[in-house]
């Protein structure tokens, strides 16, 4: 496929999936899979993509006050450990579990986004902070991170509304360690990633957009519950289309 048909598509990915406050590497890695790029080269291209987007708005979330520092620290500090083994094993696990374990992920992450706002949205002060939680949690996400080359933004969005911190801090202490998370994973899959360079230069730069542009949506008059079940539906249709060519 030409690069500036990727261009395209990763601008309006980019767009939609910044509307809800997600990276989109869940679906860039599939969709490059299965469009001929080897697996092994699409993960690092997801997480390039995912470190790009995430990172101007981090920066900004840290300069306003709105990230969870005590959470963030001990999270990242884990994950960016675990997401170079994570990175490690992707060259040693078959592909075809590692689209198994893919596919799963989707399913799961799609369940999330079917899930009414308030269900989502609303945090509670019933659970009290959790180091270990946080520690192990932070492990997990690393490594399927690494592993993957998804960020886990899905994943640790809903830990942090279960510990009770507000909507805004749980987006923004998300987006930090979505950031950190994807560029750990990133540069230990360096090594062995043979990039096209102008396909990367294009992508990124059609990713750093379509963030931009979906961040002034999101303000606008959009739903995006609406947007976040469209997500989930397609996640699941994924899914199953990845299961299938396994089977």
């Amino acid at each position: 496929m030409d690069p500036l048909v990727f261009a395209v598509l990763v601008f309006f990915l980019s767009a939609l999936f910044s509307m809800i406050g997600l990276g989109g590497a869940i679906v860039y890695v599939p969709l490059f899979y299965w469009s001929g790029i080897d697996l092994l080269s699409a993960i690092p291209i997801g997480l390039l993509l995912n470190t790009a987007t995430s990172a101007s708005a981090a920066f900004t979330y840290l300069r306003k006050g709105l990230v969870e520092l005590r959470v963030a620290i001990p999270f990242l500090i884990v994950s960016m450990i675990a997401a170079p083994i994570g990175a490690y094993c992707t060259n040693i696990v078959p592909t075809d579990i590692l689209l198994g374990i893919f596919s799963i992920i989707m399913v799961l992450v799609g369940i999330e986004m079917l899930k009414p706002q308030k269900e989502i949205l609303i945090g509670s002060h019933e659970h009290p902070f959790s180091l270990p939680l946080i520690l192990t949690s932070g492990f997990i996400v690393g490594f399927i991170g690494g592993l993957l080359g998804i960020g886990g933004g899905s994943l640790i969005m809903p830990l942090l509304l279960y510990l009770g911190y507000a909507v805004k801090k749980s987006a923004a202490t998300s987006g930090i360690i979505v950031l950190f998370t994807s560029l750990s994973g990133l540069i230990a899959h360096l090594s062995s990633w043979k990039p096209d360079m102008q396909f990367v230069i294009y992508i990124t730069i059609a990713a750093i957009l379509g963030a931009q542009v979906g961040s002034y949506l999101m303000h606008a008059r959009m739903k995006p519950e609406t947007l976040r079940k469209m997500i989930g539906l397609v996640l699941w249709g994924m899914a199953l289309k990845m299961f299938s060519g396994l089977i």
